[in-house]
């Protein structure tokens, strides 16, 4: 059987190694660009080692350490510093370290007495079943002040949304089921904490899991899986089926195959489908993506404040200007620069300031921000923009009715899968998931 994965990101390239590696079948990766890897790749330049998309992956994560185990990578893995370990939060104009136990907010200055009362109550507020908004949610729950200052970030620093459209079971479903299985996050979060300590051989899981990533960035794993497939690099415009086989439309000629993963964005898939199948066409078309700019800025580690020997630090909403994020890469990760240099990720943009990603000024945008926030006064000796207009799926409260729509147009055409970031979670390890799911679906094809 002939198969063509279209998209070589993380979820194309994996879903075509894992097919190839586990089947008999003839598969052939397409690709528009000439470099894979979506989104995520790696740059080398000048002494640093800087990351595109994603800078690493959890410990805990069970479907990427089994393809990186079954590629026989793991000799490239790199665990994070232990100074990663520190986080911070910029509010009320000075950055705040979050203690490891989270108890200790409660004993902390970072939170008001009427936020700290917010933990108080939680275990009496009545439970909701349905879907909701996260801000609906922790603003019911926990309160105002809590999502400013501690959820909303967190969800900004994974999704680079906005807390008031992303639903919660598209999102942070784990959660949501804690409520509606204990009827309090509280109670249920506590409950789960003793379930693991009374488990003796539980040496990981949400409360301990750890970075990873590789020596030479996501980019080398990429050209690891597919060095063994076949790669066309062609755009895909189009797709119909004549005699049971799918014939794709490309810029150089007709490909034909008896099944088709898809892996590109949904704005692309909507532009493939769009005369095969105008119903999930449109549909896919209501999946917004946040657009993000990342400043990449190289210094001289001398002379530096404390605050960059740690994972970086995230924004309270209400002291948001351009800047959503910071990460401190080399303080993440070894072989992100040279000795005594420091690299530095400055994320702008996101679904709440759309139209700061497009600003022309953008490195003068992040040293404000550095200075302003972090007390980064030092010129910076490299610098390097990557721009990505479509960077981020955002998964609003119609999540669910896209997914329904997916299923069924999947049903009535069996041979058309569906896969990648835009639908079932936006992490690396959400993408090697789905990626094993499509196979098990390709075996009773």
């Amino acid at each position: 059987m002939d198969i063509a994965v279209v998209g070589g990101g993380i979820s194309g390239v994996s879903a075509a190694y894992i097919i190839n590696k586990h089947t008999k079948h003839n598969v052939i990766l397409i690709e528009k660009d000439q470099e894979l890897g979506g989104k995520s790749k790696t740059i080398h330049d000048s002494g640093y080692t800087i990351e595109t998309g994603s800078n690493g992956f959890l410990d805990n994560k069970e479907e990427i350490l089994k393809l990186v185990e079954e590629s026989n990578f793991e000799g490239n893995i790199i665990q994070s510093r232990d100074e990663s370990r520190r986080r911070f939060i910029f509010s009320d104009g000075r950055l705040f370290e979050l203690p490891e136990n989270s108890v200790k907010l409660l004993f902390s200055n970072f939170l008001t007495l009427k936020g700290k009362l917010g933990f108080i109550k939680e275990p009496f507020v009545p439970m909701l079943k349905f879907d909701e908004t996260l801000e609906h949610f922790v603003l019911r729950r926990l309160g105002r002040e809590i999502l400013n200052k501690l959820i909303g970030p967190m969800s900004i620093g994974v999704y680079a949304g906005d807390p008031s459209k992303m639903s919660m079971d598209a999102t942070f479903s784990r959660i949501k089921e804690i409520e509606r299985k204990y009827g309090s996050l509280t109670k249920g979060l506590f409950k789960l904490m003793r379930e693991k300590k009374a488990n003796a051989n539980s040496a990981s899981g949400p409360f301990s899991a750890k970075l990873l990533s590789f020596k030479q960035g996501l980019s080398s794993f990429i050209s690891h899986l597919s060095r063994d497939i076949k790669i066309i690099h062609n755009y895909v415009s189009g797709i119909e089926r004549i005699n049971n086989r799918f014939i794709l439309k490309t810029d150089k000629g007709d490909i034909e195959a008896d099944a088709v993963v898809f892996a590109v964005p949904a704005y692309a898939l909507s532009d493939i489908l769009s005369s095969y199948s105008s119903e999930l066409s449109k549909s896919l078309e209501e999946i917004e993506y946040a657009p993000i700019t990342i400043a990449a800025l190289g210094f001289n580690k001398h002379l530096m404040p404390d605050v960059v020997n740690s994972f970086g630090y995230l924004f309270d909403i209400n002291a948001i200007e351009d800047t959503i994020g910071v990460l401190f890469d080399s303080s993440i990760f070894d072989y992100r620069a040279d000795k005594n240099k420091l690299l530095v990720r400055v994320i702008i943009g996101g679904a709440m300031r759309k139209n700061s990603a497009y600003k022309d000024n953008i490195i003068e945008v992040a040293v404000r921000e550095l200075q302003r926030s972090a007390g980064i006064f030092a010129p910076f000796e490299y610098a390097k923009i990557i721009r990505h207009r479509y960077a981020i799926p955002q998964y609003g409260l119609e999540h669910k009715d896209i997914l329904e729509n997916i299923n069924r147009f999947e049903t009535e055409n069996p041979g058309l899968l569906i896969t990648g970031n835009a639908f079932y979670g936006v992490s690396l390890n959400d993408c090697v998931k789905s990626s094993y799911n499509i196979l098990e679906r390709i075996k009773h094809l």
